[in-house]
């Protein structure tokens, strides 16, 4: 099997992990013998959590590893002043559940919370440590997923407009590549990349860049996009004898969406 050469982005964000690790490990080195091993891993995978594939991705994995850190070490560090160790685990399971819930966190974060309570009573040193522990898995984190945004934000950051005209251009270039070789069975592959390139334009309808896509011209290249995409993926789900109608249909789209000005 012929090794396939690194795109583009996944470049980028070796980069960024390899430079934010760096980092990483001289703050590490710099803390002394104040530090442990426990610590680097923490920092570490601090980092490691903060260079997920998009900005958006980051920061929704770093607020539900801090917060849920804190709050499952919280609920149990209290319910250990009164219960036995695994009592403790077990009624903090629920409360982390149920008071989660309500407070409106999501399964990430609640999973964070319950692995915080766990640990916190099966390893002795952790127990021993109580709410210092809790406090320094959470610094330690913390640092490193400040290091990885930072990162990510300083060197090779795409604003979200600017994503998401790649992310229209490369459903183009998909769309072209399908009519220029004829149908494959990549449908799902377009399915998911529409699904995101969709994902990016809600989130730049939230930003301050909303105005860009809400004129006319703008509306009207979602419309074609979305109108070449369905026929697209038909094109590869039909029969060999329908073929020929999404596959002008799909053309005609993308005739359209070339032309039209305005935003992604």
């Amino acid at each position: 099997m012929a090794l396939r050469s690194p795109s583009a982005a996944q470049i980028r964000n070796a980069l960024q992990v390899g430079f934010a690790g760096f980092l990483a490990g001289g703050l590490f080195l710099f803390a002394g013998t104040d530090a442990t091993r426990v610590d680097a891993f923490y920092l570490a995978y601090g980092v490691a959590r903060s260079l997920l594939p998009t900005p958006e991705a980051s920061l929704k994995a770093a607020r539900a590893r801090v917060i849920g850190t804190v709050f499952g070490g919280f609920v149990v560090v209290l319910l250990l002043q009164s219960v036995s160790n695994w009592l403790a685990v077990g009624i903090g399971y629920v409360l982390i559940k149920l008071v989660g819930r309500r407070l409106g966190f999501d399964q990430a974060t609640l999973t964070n919370a319950v692995i915080m309570a766990v640990l916190l009573v099966a390893v002795p040193d952790y127990q021993a440590m109580g709410g210092l522990y809790v406090l320094y898995r959470s610094l330690w984190h913390l640092a490193g997923l400040m290091i990885g945004m930072a990162i990510e934000r300083l060197f090779w950051f795409t604003p979200l407009l600017k994503r998401l005209q790649h992310s229209e251009s490369d459903l183009i270039q998909r769309l072209d590549d399908l009519l220029g070789e004829g149908p494959a069975q990549r449908h799902q592959e377009l399915i998911k990349a529409y699904a995101a390139h969709c994902t990016l334009r809600t989130l730049v309808l939230s930003s301050d860049q909303a105005h860009k896509l809400t004129t006319p011209d703008s509306q009207e290249r979602q419309e074609w996009l979305e109108r070449a995409v369905r026929h697209g993926v038909a094109l590869q789900r039909v029969p060999k004898e329908l073929e020929a109608i999404d596959s002008e249909g799909c053309g005609e789209a993308l005739h359209q969406l070339k032309s039209c000005g305005g935003s992604a």
